[in-house]
């Protein structure tokens, strides 16, 4: 199953990672875009810590570099990576943006029109597409592990993959 370009934010590649799903996102979209920016800070920022190894091995992760800086309004509200993928996403038409962080989030939805999923977004989509057996061990995994999901969130993420609430 796969669903055209998604340029990520670091937040989601290391969530993912925590819980060994990285390869989610290679399983779900022809093309996994993660800026320069995005990079350094999973890998340069966190080394040693969940996502550095497993975005440096993951082959398939694209790495973009940006030929021009994000605008100045967008770099100024947002942090570098958000900038940068928002940027690129909007630059290259891409299908959708995966960025946790909420003010992010409602900035590349509502001033770029870009279609926005998180990384309990992403479990939805895969356990829809027969890749895992469910979302909420994924969620509170975690969540266990430091990554912050509110419990809003991961109750509507476990409705939506039809998963029993508790």
């Amino acid at each position: 199953m796969s669903n055209g370009l998604i340029v990520c934010n670091a937040g989601p590649l290391i969530a993912l990672s925590l819980v060994g799903n990285l390869d989610l996102l290679h399983r779900l979209y022809d093309r996994v875009l993660a800026p320069e920016a995005v990079v350094r800070e999973v890998v340069e920022s966190g080394a040693g810590r969940a996502g550095a190894t497993e975005v440096t091995a993951a082959s398939w992760l694209e790495h973009v570099q940006l030929d021009s800086p994000p605008e100045p309004l967008l770099a100024k509200e947002l942090g570098a990576g958000e900038a940068a993928v928002i940027t690129v996403a909007y630059r290259l038409s891409a299908s959708l943006v995966l960025i946790d962080e909420r003010r992010a989030r409602r900035i590349a939805e509502q001033a770029y029109g870009l279609r926005v999923k998180g990384s309990a977004g992403i479990l939805v989509a895969a356990k829809r597409a027969n890749l895992i057996p469910a979302v909420r061990p994924l969620l509170e995994a975690m969540a266990g592990q430091g990554y912050f999901l509110s419990r809003r969130l991961m109750e509507r993420a476990c409705q939506e993959a039809e998963e029993a609430i508790e």
